[in-house]
């Protein structure tokens, strides 16, 4: 299970002041209560505005963990690699990575969760393992456009 949060500076600010007169003890519970930390430090909002993920897991462990919601930017790509917005890599309707740039700045949104960047799906409002295979793509559809494998400035995006 996912839940989005947004941060507040006055919460944080108070999380501060509490480490400080905690003696480092508040940090301490917080790292072995991640819940706790991201309830003590942010507000409740959807996953498209969060800048900060709780996960549960659904097991009968029910473990909790956080992760901050990063981005890239992809206009570095443009100098090194000739990347524009309207580069067939990005308006190819089909790739993943095309429905998760935000178009007018080009940057995407993802988490990175056990060494697996998930990013944010914007016509989904969910975040999607990127790299994985569409379900949609039959087996000679997937060998027509991979076969050959992918160019070496698909592979540097």
């Amino acid at each position: 299970e996912i839940f989005g949060y947004r941060t507040q500076g006055c919460k944080k600010a108070l999380c501060l002041i509490g480490s400080i007169f905690s003696l480092g003890i508040l940090p301490l519970v917080f790292y072995w209560r991640p819940a706790w930390h991201v309830w003590a430090n942010c507000v409740p909002c959807s996953l498209q505005e969060a800048d900060v993920v709780l996960l549960k897991t659904t097991d009968e462990f029910k473990i909790y963990s956080w992760k901050k919601v990063m981005w890239i930017s992809l206009s570095a790509l443009n100098r090194t690699s000739g990347l524009t917005p309207d580069h067939p890599l990005i308006t190819d309707e089909e790739y993943i990575i095309n429905r998760a740039i935000r178009k007018p700045d080009l940057k995407v949104r993802y988490i990175k969760v056990q060494k697996i960047r998930y990013v944010w799906n914007n016509l989904e409002g969910q975040f999607q393992k990127i790299g994985s295979l569409e379900d949609w793509l039959s087996s000679a559809k997937i060998h027509q456009k991979f076969g050959l494998g992918l160019t070496s400035e698909e592979q540097e995006i």
